[in-house]
């Protein structure tokens, strides 16, 4: 879901970008030269270091005014060369004047990675990830090497989010069956006319229309955001806008990574029309802001059905964002330090990660989600269920 231009003005971001649309060589040889723009030198090592301490401090208090109380620390991650975490296509995608996210859904990520690490992929490469030519032969059959799946273990939510539990009583509707009850296609039909004219909570009042959900009843991935943005409460679908369609690039690339690696097996699992994409809220909350307790509370039982009426098929959850991540994780720790790590929602694997309106303002942000999504591939290619599954320690 996406701000209008005050409320990022406010939170100390930028969504006027004038981007349009262009080939992907244009707009990937833009992106890495302003990786290397040279800021124009201090007028005095003195005049420089003060600057860099006034910045620190605005930074740091915006960061106390969102609820930050730390830094999480960093984890070692290899990164191989050959632009492995750059989406395919990524960078075709515009930016819009609106219908991004909510900048107090995310956290600004860690600053990108060195000159040591990979540049991004060259032109040639955005319709696939390649292995670079310079590489030893060794090296290079070793990075197209099939990786054996792992089914992702359970994890202690991070020490940030200790004392910090996110409290929130879903509401309790005499109509509605116990979660869990309503199962596959004929399941989420039912628990759509239950949904009905939805008046349940405020945020009826100022939408367009209702949105439900969008994908198959037996995806083994699902998707869950926020709320409808502009788009999406004008057409009734989630992810339509910007942001959706670098969702659509994104699940595209896992498909071709998945191939690369010789998961034939979910490679037609992983498509738009395969996933399952829904959010937390089904109506537009007024401009763009963050879902309220009570918005969340009143809808959160549909979403909560929705979800376990993919069961036994779903494998894995990707949490788009703070919202759904706040809500299925029941925290309220940074998402900076819950992303790329897997933990447990009714004993399904939840990846929590940046939203892609996120990342159409923060591209270098895009590296770290698609080392998150490295990891969503390697549980579904694990063999099993998460009933067959072995419990988590």
């Amino acid at each position: 879901m996406e701000p209008t231009a005050a409320q990022e003005q406010d939170r100390g971001g930028s969504l006027r970008d004038g981007d349009t649309t262009k080939d992907a060589s244009t707009v990937e040889g833009q992106a890495l030269v302003a990786e290397h723009v040279q800021a124009p030198p201090a007028a005095a090592p003195e005049e420089e270091l003060l600057q860099v301490t006034r910045a620190t401090r605005s930074r740091l208090r915006k960061l106390q005014e969102q609820g930050v109380s730390g830094v999480p620390r960093s984890r070692a991650t290899p990164r191989p060369s050959g632009g492995r975490y750059d989406f395919p296509g990524a960078y075709g995608v515009p930016r819009a004047d609106s219908g991004s996210a909510s900048v107090a859904e995310h956290v600004e990520p860690p600053a990108a990675a060195g000159p040591g690490a990979a540049a991004g992929p060259g032109a040639a490469a955005l319709a696939a990830i390649a292995v670079p030519s310079s590489l030893p032969a060794s090296a290079a059959a070793a990075a197209v090497a099939p990786r054996a799946p792992q089914v992702p273990p359970a994890r202690a939510l991070p020490s940030a989010a200790a004392g910090r539990g996110f409290t929130l009583v879903e509401a309790s509707y005499p109509e509605l069956p116990p979660a869990g009850a309503l199962r596959g296609a004929d399941g989420l039909s039912e628990l759509r006319r239950l949904l009905g004219d939805c008046q349940r909570c405020k945020l009826c009042h100022g939408r367009n229309n209702l949105v439900f959900a969008d994908g198959s009843p037996d995806a083994w991935l699902a998707f869950v955001g926020e709320g409808p943005g502009a788009d999406e409460d004008r057409l009734g679908r989630p992810f339509v806008g910007a942001a959706g369609q670098l969702l659509d690039r994104m699940i595209d690339a896992m498909a071709g990574e998945a191939k690369r690696r010789g998961y034939s097996q979910i490679v037609p699992h992983l498509s738009r029309q395969a996933v399952y994409i829904a959010n937390v809220v089904k109506c537009r909350p007024p401009g763009n802001r963050t879902p309220e307790p009570d918005e969340m509370a009143a809808c959160s039982p549909f979403l909560r059905r929705q979800l376990l009426a993919l069961q036994p098929g779903l494998r894995a959850i990707v949490a788009l964002g703070r919202t759904p991540t706040q809500y299925l994780l029941r925290t309220t720790a940074p998402i900076s330090g819950l992303r790329g790590q897997f933990a447990q929602w009714e004993g399904i694997p939840v990846m929590p990660t940046y939203h892609p309106a996120y990342l159409l303002r923060t591209p270098s942000a895009k590296r770290q989600v698609w080392e998150d999504l490295q990891r969503v591939i390697d549980a579904l290619a694990a063999p099993g269920t998460p009933e067959e599954r072995p419990a988590a320690p």
